[in-house]
């Protein structure tokens, strides 16, 4: 499934119109995008984004850092079902599916993060239906 590239929110400009991403960089950029988009503010998705930026400032706990780890995979988790939900629909229709082997994730494999008075720092490690590992750093701030 092709995506349209983001850099500081704008569309890539490519020869003959937009650059698009498919497999692992698209993986990297939707993550990434979900991470850092606050919860609720898409009126079309509300469930959409997370709350990590809510946590920025807070004290730095055990508890606030498992907080920030549950809701990274909560985004993480959310993102696996939307494409399950998309593949399952393709098939019921009998449509060739919109995704390929490199664009869908099959196993989350590590979450780490770091939080400090700041920012919140999350490295995620995925792997693809085509056994490609993925990962993704993304780094959250005020």
């Amino acid at each position: 499934m092709k995506a349209l590239a983001l850099v500081g929110g704008d569309l890539v400009v490519a020869e003959g119109g937009y650059r698009t991403l498919t497999g692992a960089p698209r993986i990297r950029q939707d993550l990434a995008l979900a991470l850092a988009e606050p919860y609720g503010h898409d009126q079309f998705h509300p469930e959409y984004g997370s709350v990590l930026a809510a946590y920025i400032g807070e004290p730095l706990t055990a508890e606030l850092e498992l907080l920030v780890r549950s809701e990274v995979v909560r985004v993480l988790q959310q993102y696996v079902a939307a494409q399950q939900a998309g593949v399952a629909a393709d098939a019921l229709r009998g449509a060739r599916s919109r995704y390929s082997f490199q664009d869908v994730v099959q196993e989350i494999q590590q979450v780490d993060t770091t939080v400090r008075h700041d920012s919140v720092k999350v490295t995620v490690a995925l792997r693809t239906q085509s056994g490609a590992t993925v990962r993704i750093l993304r780094t959250v701030d005020l």
